[in-house]
């Protein structure tokens, strides 16, 4: 009797093990995500037993959620949904970019996936998440960079930087959209 459960973006199935020798029965569920790259489907179980199989149904629903929720320690799903779980699909690219802020003079990196919100950028310069950068893209088949006013670093790891954009002028977001759209259909 496996019973699905959609929460928070991913699927939670209930498929309680029989344990015959002493007639209880032991939770067991399979989270699941989906997005660009396919399912994703990993199982996860609990110590405890239960008299009856709806029991142990309830509660290995309730232990999904608690999982995905991030309040079961020593396991958690976050590393199921991989960049895919932003709102915006990033598209891959190798642009050449430039960016400053208040104490960065200059920088250039490149840019290797980008959306309508936000980018990832490689680059030797020395970021901090929280930092607020003023950023320009070279994408190809433009006349001039796209100019980004306002871009703030959501994560680092190495010379690698994931940015949110928090402010463009409308034409520099039409434009942005506009390679967006050229690089989805090709």
């Amino acid at each position: 009797m496996a019973k699905t459960v959609e929460y928070e973006g991913y699927t939670i199935e209930s498929v309680p093990h029989h344990l015959v020798e002493d007639e209880t029965w032991r939770l067991c569920i399979f989270i699941s995500v989906e997005d660009d790259h396919g399912v994703r489907t990993r199982e996860f179980s609990a110590e405890g037993l239960y008299a009856t199989e709806q029991e142990a149904d309830i509660h290995g629903t309730t232990f999904g959620q608690r999982l995905i929720d991030g309040k079961v320690a020593g396991q958690s799903v976050m590393d199921m949904k991989t960049e895919d779980r932003r709102a915006l699909p990033r598209l891959r690219v190798q642009f050449r970019t430039t960016f400053s802020s208040s104490t960065t003079q200059e920088g250039t990196g490149l840019m290797l996936d980008l959306s309508r919100g936000g980018c990832r950028i490689e680059s030797p310069v020395i970021m901090e998440p929280g930092m607020s950068l003023e950023l320009r893209i070279y994408a190809p088949d433009i006349e001039w960079p796209i100019m980004i006013d306002a871009a703030s670093v959501q994560w680092v790891n190495g010379q690698t930087f994931g940015l949110a954009f928090s402010r463009m002028t409308d034409s520099e977001h039409q434009r942005l959209g506009q390679v967006v759209s050229e690089l989805m259909e090709g």
